[in-house]
């Protein structure tokens, strides 16, 4: 019924088919892992942005603010 040539190519079609799902899951793992890995990254950048925020605000906060001159000549420069 198949000549030679036939029955390459059917064990090509077959091997292919098995080999399919397996490949379709290996490729959603690998992709399931660089997303995990992704929004650690972005996590961590927002972590370090908001200390540095933070550290920026305890800087300007060193001079105190004992009286209200004070007050307003420091908001009128650095703003709230």
């Amino acid at each position: 019924m198949f000549g030679l040539v036939g029955k390459i190519k059917l064990y090509i079609i077959i091997a292919l088919s098995v080999l399919m799902p397996i490949i379709h899951l290996l490729g959603r793992r690998k992709g399931r892992a660089a997303e995990q890995n992704k929004i650690i990254r972005d996590e961590l950048d927002a972590q370090t942005k908001a200390s540095d925020f933070y550290k920026s605000m305890a800087e300007h906060e060193d001079i105190p603010t004992t009286d209200r001159s004070s007050l307003t000549d420091r908001l009128r420069g650095n703003g709230l």
